[in-house]
């Protein structure tokens, strides 16, 4: 949401008018309240989707709205019905958006493209649905130039996310058929997609980097998001905490882990079995504004994430969020090595990329000490760099300049 949200504003810096087609559940759903540029108008699609039912069947006010817990997701019944609702076609009719709101953005599409000359469509997944829209407004108007941008894949390698995944490539390589230019977050995700287009870039999350604050008086690791299943583990982090601790090269009263989000019931657990339950604090859901404040002032922020041997390059929102904090970030990748992140880590000194407890006993034993000695952890982010390429200006130029190659080609 975040990252259609400020490049749809960086963009609209360049644009005389641009228009928003989203859904009518911001009504109903949690969500952080943004201003629109004032170039921007918004039309709200009618959606009657799974998370809408949700929503109203926990209530309004319910803070988690149609999310899951991973305990709840990974049930063999949950984990399936998941999957159905992602794949073609049931997709058109259970996942977000769903058909209701299909139908109602195109026929909003439709007549604004009519009535105020435009002349570029842009999409993001998830949800698909938005695609939908997109690829039915491009048969429509064929010479309207479509922009499809992919936050994650569809068909997902690692997670096995969808039921056919072959059928689903098929029909995904069918309606990006029409597409101009596909656009990703990351480059892995780009390999992948340039089996289903000839045209695939990449337009990482842009960052806006925040003012430094001061840290907590503990020293202070922080993780705050999903786990995904058994994609995103700390428990090797928790390992070494608990090891440190027993043999005293840390003390259990200058430590904190801070977790914030929807699966605390299932971390306590961890820190409990793992023996850090002294030093964990669950601080629950909360708002967009709470978690930063956490990461602002957190010693080391701390990344979970996973890659294969066929799929890496996963640069989660999480990250450029911690990028903007300007504070030292531990990555921690469950499987195999990913060159992407690395690279990242190591062009804008953004903090450390592991895989084993043992690199991490030394690198935490290595930070704390560090704090122990001056009160802090240094953070080295080049900055300057940063800015120059990870601007959401910078991304928004992209995109322009996609859309303008693509307008000569016509």
């Amino acid at each position: 949401m975040y990252r259609n949200y400020y490049l749809s504003t960086a963009i609209s810096d360049k644009c005389t008018a641009s228009y928003l087609i989203t859904t009518d559940n911001r009504k109903i759903l949690p969500n952080e309240s943004l201003p629109l540029h004032s170039r921007m108008q918004r039309f709200e699609a009618i959606t009657f989707d799974y998370r809408k039912v949700i929503s109203l069947l926990k209530g309004k006010k319910n803070q988690s709205g149609a999310q899951f817990s991973e305990k709840t997701k990974a049930s063999f019944l949950a984990s399936w019905l998941i999957k159905i609702q992602r794949s073609f076609p049931f997709n058109i009719f259970f996942a977000e958006g769903s058909i209701f709101y299909i139908i109602h953005a195109y026929f909003i599409g439709k007549r604004l493209i009519r009535t105020d000359n435009i002349n570029v469509i842009y999409s993001s997944f998830m949800p698909y649905s938005d695609h939908i829209v997109a690829w039915m407004l491009k048969r429509k108007f064929p010479t309207l130039i479509w922009v499809a941008d992919f936050r994650d894949l569809h068909v997902e390698p690692i997670y096995k996310n969808v039921i056919w995944p072959n059928f689903q490539k098929k029909v995904e390589k069918f309606i990006l058929k029409n597409a101009n230019v596909v656009t990703t977050v990351s480059d892995g995700i780009s390999q992948k997609m340039r089996a289903l287009h000839q045209n695939v870039h990449t337009i990482t999350k842009g960052v806006r980097l925040r003012e430094k604050k001061e840290s907590f008086d503990k020293f202070t690791i922080h993780y705050s998001g999903s786990l995904f299943q058994q994609f995103r583990d700390p428990r090797p982090l928790f390992n070494v905490l608990a090891s440190l601790i027993k043999e005293q090269k840390i003390y259990k009263d200058r430590i904190c882990f801070l977790y914030a989000g929807k699966d605390g019931g299932l971390m306590q657990q961890w820190a409990e079995t793992c023996g850090i339950s002294d030093v964990f604090e669950n601080k629950g859901m909360l708002s967009r504004n709470e978690a930063i404040e956490m990461q602002d002032r957190s010693h080391i922020n701390l990344l979970l994430t996973s890659a294969s041997d066929e799929h890496a390059g996963l640069l989660t929102g999480k990250l450029f969020e911690y990028i903007e904090a300007g504070k030292e970030i531990l990555c921690f990748i469950k499987g195999s090595r990913d060159k992407e992140i690395e690279a990242m880590f190591t062009e804008f000194h953004l903090g450390d990329v592991l895989y084993d407890e043992e690199k991490i006993r030394e690198y935490i034993l290595l930070k704390y000490n560090e704090y122990i000695q001056t009160g802090e952890v240094k953070a080295d982010h080049l900055r300057d760099a940063i800015l120059q390429n990870m601007s959401w200006e910078r991304q928004a130029d992209r995109v322009f300049d996609l859309v303008s190659l693509n307008n000569m080609k016509k």
